[in-house]
């Protein structure tokens, strides 16, 4: 299934999906290292409450937040749970889209 069926806001080509809940501490967290990305690598961030995105979620099993999805010729390659650091996602997100 393409990502655009359940996100139709999504962008095109390649780009990186942060999937977060508000009220998650760790996500917030999660997400300073993720705004950090663009200054670093050149791609598109897209964040997504997954309260308001269910179908969504269930759609590509996602089992916690945060969550990282890379996204390549609009479908997910690759589903990333931990956040170690900014070296660590930049390194993922580098190699997966071939960047």
């Amino acid at each position: 299934m393409k990502v655009r069926e359940y996100l139709p806001s999504a962008p095109s080509g390649n780009y990186v999906i942060f999937g977060y809940t508000p009220l998650c501490g760790t996500c917030k967290v999660a997400e300073r290292m993720i705004d950090i990305m663009p200054e670093l690598i050149e791609v598109n961030i897209m964040k997504v409450d997954l309260n308001f995105s269910a179908s969504f979620a269930q759609r590509y099993q996602l089992m916690s937040v945060p969550v990282l999805l890379i996204v390549k010729d609009d479908e997910v390659v690759e589903t990333i749970y931990r956040f170690e650091s900014v070296t660590n996602i930049y390194e993922i997100i580098r190699k997966v889209l071939t960047i």
